[in-house]
């Protein structure tokens, strides 16, 4: 839940104080979602979070930072639709709420021709979906 704090200043040190705070803020709420620290391993595709690698069939997959968020939000919520409007939200700190599904949809379909994950034998695969809230995706992952 965002939170929201009110500062009033009047002179130049306060101004500097309340900018830092909000820095701090913001910087603080993203780097939850961009610090997690685990490692996924379905299928041939292998997901390890703490160094920040994503590897199939023990290939390294070079991913934009966007795009390997998107996948560590994907793997902690299998199987669980998520709107383009939340993905956007949780990963960009400053969102640009005009252009911002237009940005997530293509930042998840440069990741989807990037793992390729519907021509491998994987039990997993990212899919497009409508929620109520617009555009979303799925990642599903099956028992294999």
């Amino acid at each position: 839940m965002s939170k929201v704090t009110v500062i009033e200043s009047r002179n130049h040190e306060a101004d500097h104080w309340v900018k830092q705070i909000k820095n701090g803020a913001d910087e603080q709420e993203h780097r939850s979602f961009s610090r997690p620290g685990r490692v996924y391993e379905l299928g041939t595709l292998r997901i390890d979070q703490p160094k920040k690698e994503v590897t199939i069939s023990g290939n390294p997959v070079e991913l934009e930072p966007k795009e390997f968020e998107i996948l560590g939000l994907f793997v902690s919520h299998p199987n669980e639709t998520l709107p383009c409007d939340f993905l956007h939200n949780v990963i960009w700190p400053h969102p640009d709420m005009e252009h911002g599904i237009e940005e997530v949809i293509g930042q998840v379909e440069n990741l989807k021709k990037k793992l390729r994950l519907e021509t491998l034998d994987a039990n997993c695969r990212i899919i497009k979906e409508s929620t109520q809230r617009g555009p979303g995706y799925r990642f599903t992952v099956s028992a294999k």
